[in-house]
This record gives C-alpha cells, sequence and structure tokens, in this order.
C-alpha cells in the first residue's frame, strides 16, 4: 500500500451531518474571519474533514466590523447564540462587550452538531484546487427528525 492519500471531495449539493471542529477567530487575506473544520460524521463521506471560513463584514466608508444580517456568519452564530438580534442591535453595545459576545459563540461552536448542503470551491487562478465549502443558507443545527416526527401530535394537526 502506498503512502499517497488524495483528499476525498465530497459532491456538489450533498447533504452532510457533521461536527464544527476547532473554530477559531483568524485574521487573513480576507480580513477578519472564523474558522472551523467540519468533519462529516454519518453516511457515505463519514471521517471526511475540510475547513470553512466565515467572514466578518467591513464598512466602506469607516472600516467598521460588523456582522451582516442573515449572511453566513450571521448564521453560523445564530445556531449557538439564540438571542443574537438582541446582542447585536442594542445601541449601548461596547466594542469589548461586542469582542466578548464574538469570542464566546466562537467558543461554543465548537463539538457543534450540523447538517449542511457541501458544495465545490474552484479557484479561478488554480482550478486544480477544488475544496469543499458550506453553501450559505445550506446549514443549521443537526436534528434527530425521527424524534421529532413521534412528538407530532396527529390528532391536532393543521390540515
Amino acid at each position: 500500500m502506498g503512502k499517497l492519500r488524495r483528499r476525498e471531495l465530497i459532491p456538489e449539493d450533498t447533504m452532510i451531518q457533521a461536527v464544527l471542529a476547532e473554530p477559531k477567530t483568524v485574521h487573513g487575506q480576507f480580513g477578519r474571519q472564523v474558522e472551523a473544520k467540519v468533519r462529516t460524521t454519518k453516511g457515505e463521506y463519514k471521517g471526511t474533514e475540510f475547513k470553512n471560513w466565515f467572514s466578518f463584514a467591513t464598512d466602506k466608508e469607516d472600516s467598521e466590523e460588523y456582522i451582516a444580517y442573515g449572511g453566513p456568519l450571521y448564521q453560523l452564530f445564530a445556531m449557538v447564540e439564540p438571542n443574537i438580534d438582541t446582542v447585536l442591535d442594542d445601541e449601548n453595545l461596547t466594542e469589548k462587550k461586542y469582542q466578548a459576545f464574538v469570542k464566546g459563540a466562537v467558543k461554543k461552536l465548537d463539538a457543534f452538531e450540523i447538517t449542511a448542503r457541501v458544495g465545490v470551491k474552484i479557484p479561478k487562478n488554480n482550478p486544480e484546487k477544488k475544496r469543499n465549502v458550506l453553501q450559505p443558507g445550506g446549514f443549521g443545527p443537526a436534528v434527530d427528525a425521527e424524534a421529532d416526527f413521534n412528538e407530532i401530535d396527529m390528532e391536532k394537526a393543521p390540515f
């Protein structure tokens, strides 16, 4: 058996169940981002791992960082911070409290289980370096469909 292992690429639009691992805030070519490893935990691609980045937005006029409502980073934080709107809409939110909120949300993402639709990103300058990404709007908390189904009161169904 050879010592070369190729990274497995999950096909576009595949649904996966995964866990987020090693989330951290990083600074890079595209400004500040949250980086997390996505480890597939079930199905055909179990064990496949890839990194995903979620960017903070920056105001073009004053260079102030913010979290865009409904964007991938907002969606990521909303999974672990149900009161995200209350915190970020607070007119009295200080920079220190904002940074503490971000740090706490990132920490809560570690080992968080998600269900997601996977995409494939192909860099324009190097088409051979394909990688997987979470599709924006295509990920959320993992839910046990069987458990939820059994809790539905069929006598009171709306139809």
